[in-house]
């Protein structure tokens, strides 16, 4: 009879799993400043959670139509199609995100400081889908009319939540590190 009541106790002292403190909310949460082992570390069994927590808004990002640009002679072109106006020449320095929109919402170029990172929809009127030879002669996968360098990494301000498919692993550890990155 002991040994029933003993082995009663000891099951239902385990019956609480041990991330019952860690709520789906948190550990979300912790996506944010923790890698995906740490986690686990700290609530077992939080893998399903996880994945939960990965899943991005179901909701699609504008496209915006086929660019036109117009080189304005001033160091900037202009999309007529999109009204937008891009700076003609990248920044070769490799910058974190917050430091890139930092050095944006600061600049002053061509008589204007009203500069700012491009959307995703935005970016993507830039992008061809192969490397080819840009204004300064090297391979880039930028419309040709803009001189990046060797660019191949660029910044958006639309984040992971905006998202509906995350691909590159790049991009991956962007949502995971949010401005860290």
């Amino acid at each position: 009879m002991r040994i029933v009541f003993l082995t009663l106790i000891v099951l239902l002292t385990q019956a609480t799993p041990s991330f019952a403190k860690c709520k789906p909310s948190d550990i979300c949460e912790m996506m944010k400043k923790m890698d995906h082992f740490s986690i686990l570390n700290a609530c077992p069994g939080s893998g399903p959670t996880l994945k939960e927590c990965r899943k991005v808004n179901e909701s699609v990002l504008e496209e915006l139509p086929d660019a036109h640009f117009v080189d304005n002679g001033d160091g900037t072109v202009t999309d007529t199609v999109n009204k937008l106006r891009w700076i003609k020449k990248g920044v070769i320095n490799k910058l974190k995100l917050k430091d890139s929109k930092a050095f944006a919402a600061t600049e002053t170029f061509a008589g204007s400081s009203d500069w700012r990172l491009p959307t995703l929809p935005e970016l993507k009127t830039l992008i061809y889908s192969e490397r080819i030879i840009n204004a300064s002669g090297k391979k880039a996968w930028i419309n040709p009319i803009f001189d990046d360098g060797l660019g191949h990494y660029y910044w958006t301000t639309t984040t992971c939540d905006q998202l509906s498919v995350i691909e590159d692993r790049y991009q991956k550890k962007i949502c995971q590190q949010g401005e860290a990155a």
